[in-house]
């Protein structure tokens, strides 16, 4: 079919001919025999299932609470049923009733007594509320079109998938742990004291955050979240032991049990605050006289010393800062430091335990168990949730679980003059920072024009009759920004949005808008936007006073998997099914089990990066014989050369458009082809078929004793054995393989010289006398 007129028909149908219904279903109808018949969860172009038992966990656990969860996206085609996205959601709650795993105390917030339990092992009443919860449900079908040939279906479905799974980022730990932490007092005093003190705020980041940057006269809350993180962290990293903590076993929940209890234990917030930040003003004391040490700039030596302090300060111990004694000891024992692997368990043991001996050494404080604490484990335990305060967690949101609200359809123009008045706050004190691209918000108002449904914004409504945007904020703003229109911000101003009054960028389908505003629409399409119906879900306290609009903001938000724009996760769903069929059978192909980047494991999540390895390689095939420097860069970065792919971005854009270039599609299959081809021929270069440890062996040329694969190991090999003539493979096995073990020992500078432009040269040169070489 002619690229333009299918472009026509693809654009009609999501215009004209394609029917959305929203409704709720309960899970017990939803994973009834009948529909599970009918029902397709994981269609070709659906991931692999990634949700580890944490996540799983918490996901059921929203189900059991009553509170809110992402909708379910289905596409209807006849009797036919496909998950489009939730894939991840209907898989948990079809895993969870069939007993296939049970709830893990590390994804309980609320519930910690349902700790090890199955399906079958709650209580009646549980299975009840689980069973009856009830699931929304956005069904997507095509009408009055009868004659669609499986080549347009499946792009629309593609198309929905993409829109769903593009238009939201996924918050970030430190915009988690700012959510939950938004009544915290502690937190708050020291927000104010960052944003208020703006010397104090450099030196601060400049010890502990040096690769960030500070912005002065600018909003820097991102930066300021971030730091509090790391403060409250400090808070308590004296009441956990450090060898527990580096094991990183349960490190989430304890240091929620362990923040809470310290919170509440608290009677002075105000002289402990100020307690802390003396401390804190110690350690940038240090800093300011050390850092003049080159090696001395290390910000692990100045995290060592913060909780060094705090538990000298828990001990009541005085000590007398020397500046010579401390320059020697860092300066003696400064490999302990290394950022070089910095999170292994025993290396994060052993730069604490190096710290506590040397603070030990002049103060005379023990500091044996704030290292390893045999009583831990039993104090933890105590700090855990009981059987009554479970039983509570359910009773207080059974309102919301029995009698979820139903949404409320309001036009946009309605919601943009609601947001130009103080009972509207779309940024409440726990919500994120505005982060939306114009391409992605361009995206949202694409969507729009098409008359796609977006998912419902949840707003709850305080009994002095403020509505707070819980979710949505992100798509709000999209919206208001392309209107023109101001908002009331957080302290209480009217604003505009940073993308205020952009321009349509990045649009799939409806291209001839590309590059205009609001005002330059019709005033048909201008109409269109302002009557679009968006869903609101508003909860409201005087019905639901025990609801706590954090807690349904993170649950909501939190997406601990999320699909990455330029990754095989999405091009799965939106590339040609023919290549990516390909790309598969020579990931899965197991005469290639020693080929990859990471290792599939029974029980973990396996985010296609195998697949992805073939994809890129095969890429670099196909541009091989072009000037191979406009695919692969190669950058001298401090003690090695960084070789990656310049331009992801093109690359994804590449593959989408094999769908309308039918001779790009038939020379990239043949590269992929060929990738399987080369695979075999670099394994022909060992004395045997190569198992994945002898592999490890010929890349690990540092001999690290902790050795990870990466990718540009994969693609150093490529740009050589590429253009290889297929008879030196026989004639030249072990020089090949010499050959690019050298080069692999410069990348990664084994010989630990100086990396500089000059370093970076001779590596581009023994790339190109090898080609010469071979050729």
């Amino acid at each position: 079919m002619d690229k333009t007129v299918k472009a026509k028909e693809f654009r009609n149908i999501f215009q004209n001919s394609l029917k959305i219904n929203a409704r709720s279903m309960s899970v017990k109808t939803l994973l009834s025999e009948r529909n599970l018949k009918r029902i397709d969860y994981s269609p070709y172009y659906q991931r692999n299932y990634v949700w580890d038992n944490v996540k799983q966990t918490f996901f059921i656990e929203s189900i059991i609470l009553g509170t809110e969860v992402p909708p379910i996206i289905l596409f209807k085609s006849g009797t036919k049923i496909e998950v489009i996205d939730g894939r991840q959601r209907f898989e948990t709650l079809k895993r969870f009733k069939e007993n296939s795993f049970s709830l893990s105390i590390n994804g309980l917030k609320e519930l910690q007594i349902l700790n090890k339990q199955s399906f079958n092992k709650l209580s009646e009443f549980n299975k009840e509320i689980f069973l009856n919860s009830n699931i929304r449900i956005f069904e997507f079908e095509v009408i009055n079109q009868p004659n669609l040939n499986d080549d347009i279906i499946d792009s629309i479905k593609k198309e929905i998938f993409r829109r769903y799974n593009t238009g939201i980022t996924s918050l970030t730990r430190e915009e988690l742990d700012n959510a939950k932490y938004d009544d915290d007092d502690f937190s708050d005093l020291f927000k104010d004291e960052l944003k208020n003190n703006i010397d104090f705020f450099k030196d601060f980041n400049h010890c502990f955050f040096p690769k960030d940057s500070f912005y002065e006269n600018s909003n820097n809350d991102g930066l300021i979240n971030k730091n509090v993180d790391f403060i409250r962290r400090f808070r308590i990293l004296s009441s956990f032991p450090i060898s527990t903590y580096a094991s990183g076993s349960s490190r989430t929940e304890i240091f929620d049990l362990l923040y809470d209890f310290t919170k509440n234990s608290v009677e002075d917030i105000s002289s402990e605050f100020n307690n802390f930040l003396s401390i804190i003003k110690k350690v940038l004391f240090i800093f300011k006289k050390l850092s003049n040490e080159k090696l001395l700039s290390n910000k692990l030596i100045y995290e060592c010393i913060f909780w060094a302090l705090t538990v000298l300060d828990k001990e009541e111990k005085e000590f007398t800062f020397n500046e010579e004694i401390f320059i020697d000891h860092f300066n003696k024992n400064i490999s302990i430091y290394s950022e070089d692997s910095s999170y292994y368990s025993k290396n994060v043991v052993a730069r604490f335990l190096d710290t506590a001996d040397f603070f030990k050494s002049f103060t005379d404080c023990n500091f044996d168990i704030y290292i390893k604490n045999e009583d831990f484990k039993t104090r933890v335990g105590e700090l855990k949730q009981t059987d009554v305060d479970a039983a509570k967690s359910i009773e207080d949101l059974s309102n919301l679980r029995l009698h979820k609200p139903n949404p409320i359809s309001t036009p946009v123009d309605e919601i943009r003059n609601d947001l130009k008045t103080t009972n509207y706050l779309l940024r409440p004190s726990y919500q994120r920072q505005e982060k939306i691209s114009t391409i992605k918000a361009s995206g949202i108002i694409e969507s729009i024009l098409l008359g796609i449904n977006l998912p419902p914004i949840f707003i709850y409504k305080r009994a002095k009759n403020v509505k707070e945007i819980v979710d949505g904020q992100q798509r709000l703003l999209a919206i208001i920004a392309f209107l023109g229109e101001q908002f009331y911000n957080e302290d209480g101003k009217l604003t505009y949005s940073k993308n205020n009054n952009y321009k349509l960028k990045g649009l799939k389908i409806l291209t001839d808008l590309e590059g205009k505003n609001f005002s330059a629409l019709t005033e048909d399409l201008r109409d269109k936007i302002l009557d679009f119906v968006l869903d609101l879900i508003i909860i409201e306290e005087s019905i639901n006073d025990k609801f706590d609009p954090v807690d349904l903001f993170i649950r909501l938000n939190y997406k601990p998997y999320p699909i990455k724009n330029n990754s095989f996760e999405m091009w799965n769903s939106i590339v040609n099914f023919e290549v990516i069929k390909k790309i598969k059978s020579v990931s899965n192909d197991p005469l290639n089990d020693w080929f990859f980047i990471r290792e599939r494991q029974e029980g973990k999540p396996d985010r296609m990066v195998n697949e992805e390895l073939i994809t890129i390689l095969s890429y670099i095939s196909y541009n091989n014989n072009d000037s191979i420097s406009e695919v692969i860069g190669l950058f001298p970065r401090q003690d090695r050369i960084t070789c990656r792919i310049k331009n992801k971005s093109a690359l994804g854009d590449f593959l989408i458009n094999l769908d309308n270039v039918e001779t790009d599609k038939l020379t990239f299959i043949e590269s992929i082809n060929k990738t399987n081809t080369l695979i075999s021929y670099f394994a022909s270069l060992f004395d045997n078929i190569p198992t994945k440890e002898v592999l490890n062996d010929f890349l690990n040329v540092k001999g690290s004793r902790t050795f990870r694969r990466s990718l540009q190991d994969f693609y150093v090999i490529w740009i050589v054995i590429d253009k290889i003539p297929t008879d030196k493979f026989t004639t030249f096995k072990k020089e090949i393989l010499d050959d690019i073990r050298n080069l692999l020992s410069v990348l990664k500078n084994a010989s630990d010289e100086i990396v500089d432009g000059e370093y970076l040269r001779r590596f581009i040169e023994m790339l190109d006398s090898l080609e010469k070489k071979y050729n």
